[in-house]
C-alpha cells in the first residue's frame, strides 16, 4: 500500500496540468450558416389562395455530400490541390443540411410546385429532388490573395409514383471573394450558395413542365 500516496500525487498533477485547458486563450470557434435569398415578391392575381388548384408536391432529400464535404468543416483548396479546412470556424450545422434548407426554402416559394417538404416528413409528395454536393470549397490559386468560391451540385428529379427519373442536370457557379478574410469569403459562399439553389430551382421547373407536357402524336 506504499506507492497510492505517490500514484495520488501523479494524478493530481496531471489534473492540473490539464485545468489550462479550461482557460485557453486561443480564440473562440466561429460558427457561420448560408443565408436564403429573399422570397420573390409576386404579382396578385386576384384568386385567393384557398381557391388555387394544388400544384404537384415535392420532397427534397437530404442532400449527399461528397466525402471531403460531409463535415461542418469549411473546406479549401489550397495550391497544388491539397484540401485543408479552415481553422478556428465552421459552419452552423454539417454542409448538407445547410444545403438542404436552402433548397426547402427556395422551392417553398416556388409556385409550380403545390407543397414542399423534408425527408422528415411523412407526406406522400408526388415527386422527389436529389442533390450530390460535388464541390463546395474556397480555392485558393496563391497563399495570400482571396479565393475563389465554387460550388457544384448534381440534381436527380425523379417521379415517386412509379421511381421514373424525370431528368438530371449539373449546376457549377463561381465567385472571388472580394478579401481574403472569413467574414467575406463567408458572405460569398452564401451568395454563390444562393446562386446555385437558384439554378437547382429553375431548372425542376422545366423538368416538370417537360413531364406535363403532352407527348408529340
Amino acid at each position: 500500500m506504499r506507492p497510492l500516496p505517490g500514484l495520488l500525487i501523479s494524478v493530481l498533477l496531471a489534473l492540473s496540468g490539464c485545468s489550462g485547458l479550461l482557460h485557453s486563450t486561443a480564440p473562440a470557434l466561429q460558427l457561420y450558416v448560408l443565408t436564403a435569398p429573399p422570397p420573390p415578391v409576386l404579382e396578385p392575381t386576384g384568386t385567393p389562395d384557398a381557391l388555387r388548384r394544388p400544384g404537384p408536391t415535392l420532397r427534397v432529400a437530404r442532400a449527399l455530400p461528397g466525402p471531403a464535404l460531409n463535415t461542418d468543416r469549411i473546406a479549401l483548396l489550397r495550391p497544388g490541390n491539397r484540401l485543408d479546412y479552415y481553422a478556428g470556424s465552421r459552419w452552423s450545422a454539417p454542409l448538407a443540411d445547410l444545403v438542404s434548407e436552402l433548397e426547402l426554402a427556395v422551392l417553398r416559394e416556388d409556385p409550380d410546385w403545390g407543397a414542399v417538404a423534408d425527408d422528415r416528413s411523412t407526406f406522400n409528395t408526388d415527386y422527389l429532388l436529389q442533390t450530390s454536393i460535388d464541390r463546395f470549397t474556397a480555392e485558393y490559386a496563391s497563399e495570400s490573395g482571396p479565393p475563389d468560391i465554387r460550388v457544384d451540385l448534381h440534381v436527380l428529379l425523379i417521379r415517386r409514383s412509379d421511381g421514373t427519373l424525370l431528368g438530371s442536370f449539373a449546376v457549377s457557379e463561381k465567385e472571388s471573394a472580394k478579401e481574403n478574410r472569413m467574414a467575406s469569403v463567408v458572405a460569398t459562399f452564401s451568395a454563390v450558395a444562393d446562386q446555385a439553389i437558384g439554378a437547382v430551382q429553375t431548372q425542376s421547373d422545366q423538368l416538370l413542365r417537360s413531364a406535363k407536357s403532352p407527348a408529340p402524336p
